[in-house]
């Protein structure tokens, strides 16, 4: 596509331009003042692009919007180097408002290169090439900024200029271990986005221990998680939500007979996997005729309900395993059956947690691992 060129500057456009490079260093100075280019510089952006267009207001492109790689990853040869958040973007709220994380993907330097200010390397010392991403003015730009936050990767003394960026609503020292804590904000980017940035959960991390499994639930259509592609790992997993997943991995069978509990609303969206538990002697609720559908599940019902749908095979208690589980409790066996065919080491050295909120990603797992081990009953979705 061709670029678009910009007039020549006005005395105003000058003085517009030196007014929008004062309120960027008086909103964030130390940025600036790190930024071997000026402020004016930065917020003008490539001079092929007129004033005002994506490609000029300073901030680097999505990672997962470039063709030849398409993941909300940092693509071959970068590194994420630095973090910032943003709060108010209401993208990764559930059960109240939390921050979006922005991470850059900055290029590795060829071997020898000289490091120059800010911990950049020198022109020419990457594969870097400045331009509006697509050769689009309504594209923001790739390769152009030489800045690094350094909180990431701090090890790599020298880093080019940023690629690219992703966007998490995982915390990114959790996302990419090498990060620090060290916050550093921007609200302005916070409804910065993208089509392509909605294609998975962005607060599940890449290489999380339970990502595997998540994924698995999601291509099996066990999950869609909650709303703006957000799965909630960490969120307690309700006993409404654990008996919905285990009612989908069985192919969503229609039950006899409405749910038998007094608090199950016939019109809720887990009514019908209630009813199937029930039916199939996964559960016969909390007692008194209740099933307390948004109790937060522990981790010894979700072994409870396994167990019992594979016909409560016999198996060594699980109070010989774990000291936390309790001689002839209602769940010994079923844990010592879970320890058995594989689904669980516990949390600690011999400690089981049966008392313990289960998680959404720890649901995931003992699914993801019940499915593995080849127990899924008769009549469970392939």
């Amino acid at each position: 596509m061709r670029r678009l060129v910009a007039p020549d500057p006005t005395r105003r456009d000058l003085l517009e331009r030196l007014a929008l490079g004062a309120t960027a260093l008086s909103v964030a100075p130390v940025t600036y003042a790190l930024r071997p280019v000026t402020a004016t510089a930065a917020i003008v952006g490539p001079d092929q692009c007129p004033r005002g267009s994506n490609c000029t207001d300073g901030y680097t492109d999505f990672c997962c919007a470039l063709s030849s790689w398409g993941r909300n990853l940092c693509p071959p040869g970068t590194v994420v180097a630095g973090w910032w958040k943003a709060d108010g973007s209401g993208f990764c709220d559930i059960d109240g408002p939390r921050p979006r994380y922005y991470l850059d993907c900055n290029h590795v330097c060829d071997p020898g290169c000289d490091c120059g200010p800010g911990g950049i390397c020198d022109e020419g010392c990457t594969a870097a090439d400045c331009a509006c991403l697509n050769d689009d003015c309504n594209n923001r730009q790739i390769d152009c900024v030489r800045f690094r936050y350094g909180q990431c990767n701090q090890d790599i003394p020298c880093v080019g200029p940023i690629r690219c960026r992703i966007v998490t609503c995982v915390p990114p020292w959790v996302w990419d271990p090498s990060c620090t804590t060290a916050v550093a904000t921007d609200n302005g980017t916070r409804f910065h986005d993208r089509a392509c940035l909605h294609e998975g959960f962005t607060d599940v991390a890449p290489d999380a221990w339970y990502t595997g499994a998540v994924l698995w639930m999601a291509e099996r259509g066990i999950t869609t998680g909650f709303d703006d592609d957000l799965f909630g790992p960490t969120e307690p997993a309700t006993r409404a939500q654990l008996v919905t997943f285990l009612w989908r991995y069985a192919g969503r069978p229609e039950p006899a007979e409405p749910a038998p509990f007094d608090d199950v609303d016939p019109g809720r969206y887990h009514a019908r996997a209630v009813a199937w538990a029930a039916e199939s002697g996964l559960t016969t609720g909390v007692g008194d005729g209740l099933f307390a559908p948004d109790r937060s599940a522990g981790r010894a019902e979700v072994v409870a309900m396994l167990h019992r749908w594979v016909g409560s095979p016999p198996a060594p208690p699980g109070s010989a395993v774990f000291d936390d589980v309790e001689v002839g409790s209602w769940y010994d066996t079923a844990v010592g059956w879970a320890a058995e065919v594989g689904l669980t080491t516990g949390v600690a050295p011999r400690v089981f947690g049966p008392t313990l909120v289960v998680t959404r990603a720890e649901v995931a797992v003992f699914l993801h691992r019940f499915d593995t081990a080849g127990l899924s009953p008769a009549g469970a979705a392939p």
